[in-house]
């Protein structure tokens, strides 16, 4: 799917060729200065140009009260309709801080807590490795410590039930030892909004309608694609390709995903969420969440470093400590303690960045990926707000961007250099073809078709290209308008030959699917 392309790039792009940047100099006192809005109007405008987004919107909030709300460019390109602060964008994984706060609600009310173990409310929930299936808890699941890597493959591409998500997710290759480092997952905080429909014998939806949105006065969010979209003013998700192309593309399709990513929201809505975080959990004069509570979500649990693509997010020249809270990045900014998230969907990006001490917070939306609008607009905002000494945050990231897409040359370039040219698979092509089976990921069929390779492994089918030996080059082919976002990245299946001679397995999406006997 889509939304796979980011995942996707991640994995079979090398590191950065990246120049190491200053350790971040020493905290220093800052104080909140006149605010003046041009400032922001003219860092969005920057942005919009340099990273060619069509359109965004901004909230800023301070002291409990809103004192920025705008929209700028058009909702979809090429079209006249602007977006306004009611336009409706998704927030993706900034979604994962409201399933966090429904939690805390339930630990606050004695439903649940924290250090449950996660069997204990989810019965069918199993994780492969003995220790983890054992002893995971909540808290595990809402820091990324479960020892399990993303395997969103799983929930992009092969099942559209939550339930059975979890269940695959469970069952599949975990990455590391439980506890002992921190790897973001999304699987996890779908679980937790499972658990948190079934204590309230509802769903995750009505559940964070009931408990957030109604209470906040928040009446155009929704938890599925089809109510965002269905709104008359919601933006359109761009894609921008490796080729400098800007699509329209459609909205992903993600419900089942729930707690993990589903949200969809306007900045003017989002302004009562950024003043309840701010506020210690309390709106319109009403203590909706305990403060120790929401405190627990904004705590470091688990340390991580900022390496590989989170580098971008925490650059070392503004960043001396990173960890993660319960759906919240917990770090300091300049010198500043900050809670944090970001969202990505496929045509889509989002910004959340707090500083409790001071009152302050921002959310910025936008309808293109990948770019790193919704980053320099938030960090500007910080810098502009808090008197801190100005950045050229459009220029960093742009230069991140183009860093990451000279990666992709790079790496396209050693691929083509390393095929060894002039060899053919070991076996005739219909000797590779069958059924081949994986523990969580199911059942993939290679089939020859038209004297081509090709393999079917839920809702993707994809073209076998030879690239030298048993190894080819996959070339996504249906669903079509979902493989735009495939140009970044190279995957490769590799057949593996038993001591018989015949075919055993094939590695694909980076798992040992193994070839099904027929008896």
């Amino acid at each position: 799917m889509r939304r796979y392309a980011l995942l996707f790039a991640l994995l079979f792009v090398p590191a950065p060729l990246r120049a190491e940047l200053p350790v971040a100099p020493a905290p220093r006192p800052v104080t909140p200065t006149a605010f003046d809005p041009k400032a922001i109007d003219d860092v969005v405008e920057k942005a919009l140009t340099e990273f060619k987004v069509p359109g965004a919107s901004v909230v800023i909030v301070r002291d409990g009260e809103v004192i920025y709300l705008k929209g700028f460019g058009v909702r979809e390109k090429d079209k006249p309709e602007k977006v306004t602060p009611d336009t409706i964008f998704p927030i993706a994984s900034c979604s994962k801080a409201f399933t966090t706060t429904t939690i805390a609600m339930l630990a606050a009310e004695g439903k649940l807590k924290w250090d449950d173990k996660v069997r204990d409310h989810l019965d069918y929930f199993r994780l492969s490795d003995e220790l983890a299936d054992r002893d995971v808890t909540l808290r595990d699941l809402l820091c990324h410590r479960t020892g399990m890597p993303r395997h969103d493959m799983l929930w992009a591409g092969l099942s559209g039930d939550s339930g059975e998500v979890i269940r695959r997710w469970g069952r599949g290759k975990p990455s590391t030892s439980f506890r002992s480092k921190w790897e973001y997952s999304n699987v996890p905080f779908t679980t937790a909004g499972v658990i948190a429909g079934k204590i309230e014998k509802s769903d995750w939806a009505k559940v964070t309608q009931t408990r957030i949105f109604d209470p906040l006065g928040m009446k155009a969010t929704s938890c599925t694609w089809k109510a965002g979209k269905s709104q008359s003013d919601h933006a359109t998700p761009h894609y921008y390709g490796y080729n400098k192309s800007i699509i329209p593309i459609k909205w992903d399709e993600i419900d089942h995903a729930g707690g993990a990513g589903c949200i969809n929201s306007s900045a003017r809505d989002l302004a009562a969420w950024l003043k309840f975080q701010l506020a210690g959990g309390k709106f319109d004069g009403k203590q909706l969440l305990a403060e120790n509570q929401l405190k627990e979500t904004h705590t470091a649990q688990m340390l991580f470093k900022p390496e590989g693509p989170f580098a971008i997010y925490f650059p070392s020249k503004v960043t001396r400590f990173s960890s993660y809270g319960l759906g919240w990045f917990v770090h300091d900014y300049r010198g500043v303690n900050c809670v944090s998230h970001g969202g990505t969907l496929t045509g889509f990006r989002a910004q959340c960045m707090l500083v409790p001490e001071k009152k302050l917070g921002v959310f910025v939306l936008c309808n293109m990926r990948p770019s790193f609008l919704t980053e320099a607009v938030a960090k500007t905002a910080l810098d502009v707000l808090l008197g801190l000494p100005s950045e050229d945050w459009v220029a960093f990231h742009k230069t991140e961007l183009a860093l990451f897409d000279f990666n992709v040359a790079v790496a396209k370039v050693k691929r083509s250099n390393d095929r060894k040219v002039d060899t053919k698979p070991s076996l005739p092509l219909k000797q590779y073809t069958g059924g081949y089976d994986e523990r969580a990921y199911g059942r993939a069929e290679v089939v020859l078709e038209d004297d081509k390779l090709w393999i079917k492994w839920g809702k993707f089918t994809f073209r076998l290209d030879h690239y030298h030996y048993d190894t080819f080059t996959v070339v996504p082919v249906e669903p079509k308008d979902e493989i735009v976002s495939f140009d970044r990245g190279t995957l490769d299946v590799q057949f593996r030959l038993g001591n018989n001679g015949e075919v055993e397995s094939v590695k694909f999406l980076d798992q040992e699917f193994k070839k099904v006997v027929k008896k």
